[in-house]
C-alpha cells in the first residue's frame, strides 16, 4: 500500500475502516523534498498538514538574521501551522527538509471535510493536536526550568536518532545553546 506507514499510524490512533482510508488517501498529494528545500514558508497563512512518510524536517524562525530550531520532524510525524490556518494569519515559522524527504500531503480545508464522512479523521486530529500542544508545553516548560544538561538529557532519550541525523549547530538551537556549550556537554556525557 502506498500510504502504508500513514495507515498504521492512524490506525494506532482510531478506527478507520478501509474503504474510509481509501477515500480519504485519494485527497493526499506525495510531495518529495531534496536536501534543505522549504516545504512551508514564512509570511504565508498554512494551509496543508504533512504526514513525514520518509526523511527529517525542521522548524524554525528568523530574527534578525538568525535561525532559531523550534522542532524537528522524523517519519511518522504529523506536520503543518494548524494556528496560522485556523487564525487566518500569516505563519512566522519555516520548515525545511534536513535530508531528503517524502511527505503525505491534504489541504487543510479538505482534511475538515471530512470530519462529516468520516469521523474517525476528527478524533485523529483532536489526538494529533493535542500531542502537539503537549509537545509544545513540554519544551517550552523545560527551556524556562532545565539547565542545558538537562534538556541535552531528555533529547538524547526521547530521540537519540536525532544526534546522529542533525547538525550539531542545529541541536544547539533547539535546546536554546550554543554550539560551543553543547560540545562541552557531549563530552561529559561521553566521559
Amino acid at each position: 500500500m502506498k500510504f502504508g506507514a500513514l495507515y498504521k499510524e492512524l490506525k494506532k490512533m482510531v478506527h478507520f475502516h478501509d474503504s474510509e482510508f481509501e477515500l480519504f488517501s485519494k485527497s493526499l498529494k506525495v510531495v518529495q523534498l531534496g536536501k534543505n528545500e522549504i516545504w512551508e514558508p514564512t509570511n504565508k497563512i498554512s494551509q496543508s498538514m504533512g504526514f513525514v512518510n520518509s526523511g527529517l524536517l525542521r522548524q524554525y524562525h528568523l530574527k534578525d538574521g538568525y535561525e532559531y530550531t523550534t522542532d524537528f520532524f522524523v517519519e511518522n510525524d504529523f506536520i503543518g501551522n494548524y494556528i496560522s490556518y485556523q487564525t487566518n494569519q500569516i505563519s512566522n515559522s519555516i520548515t525545511a527538509s534536513i535530508e531528503p524527504s517524502e511527505l503525505f500531503v491534504i489541504p487543510f480545508s479538505i482534511f475538515e471535510k471530512f470530519y462529516q464522512s468520516i469521523p474517525a479523521t476528527q478524533e485523529a486530529a483532536n489526538i494529533v493536536a493535542t500531542s502537539k500542544l503537549l509537545k509544545i508545553h513540554n519544551r517550552n516548560s523545560s527551556l524556562l526550568i532545565d539547565k542545558p544538561e538537562e534538556r541535552y538529557y531528555k533529547l538524547l532519550q526521547e530521540n537519540p536518532d536525532l544526534l546522529n541525523r542533525v547538525p550539531q549547530y542545529l541541536i544547539a538551537q533547539y535546546l536554546g545553546i550554543r554550539p560551543e556549550s553543547l560540545s562541552r556537554i557531549r563530552k561529559r556525557f561521553k566521559s
